[in-house]
């Protein structure tokens, strides 16, 4: 072979092992795929929007309390679930590795605790509903009337509600 086919099938063999790794990947895991994630308060607090900037301190428990007082209680999904990557991508601006490199980190320096972790969404929406400090994530679809959306994120970007 000469060393510009050899170049050629180097080349095209590491664009296929990016491309099939890619596409292998099941879609319900990409931070990416379209899917809407709303953040949601307890319906007694006074939050109207919430940012990115506003959220990162409370999901990294830098941000302790709201600003009327109220102590943030702020509620994850378990590390594998797709919607914790997308919302950890989104907001932190880390991947899952780094997500828990930070949390060990933060443990051995004595910093604050993790956000209280909930297995469903579902879950997370009763402990939301039931703190006046609660804020969590979680599919659009699956927002009941028991509690307030204050920011949407879409393709890893965060809306107004």
């Amino acid at each position: 072979m000469r060393p510009s086919g050899l170049r050629f099938a180097l080349v095209a063999t590491v664009f296929l092992t990016i491309v099939s790794t890619v596409f292998a990947w099941p879609a319900s895991t990409r931070a990416d795929d379209g899917a809407m994630l709303v953040v949601v308060v307890h319906k007694g607090n006074p939050a109207k929007a919430l940012t990115r900037e506003d959220l990162r301190p409370l999901f990294q428990t830098n941000r302790t309390e709201w600003p009327d007082g109220t102590h943030a209680v702020p509620v994850n999904l378990p590390e594998d679930h797709p919607l914790r990557q997308a919302f950890d991508a989104a907001i932190l601006g880390l991947d899952p590795d780094r997500v828990e490199r930070y949390w060990i980190d933060r443990k051995i320096r004595g910093g604050e605790r993790p956000p209280h972790k909930v297995s469903t969404p579902s879950a997370a929406l009763r402990v939301v509903a039931s703190d006046r400090g609660g804020v969590a994530y979680m599919a659009a679809s699956d927002v009941n009337d028991t509690v307030r959306v204050v920011a949407r994120i879409s393709k890893g970007e965060v809306l107004p509600p």
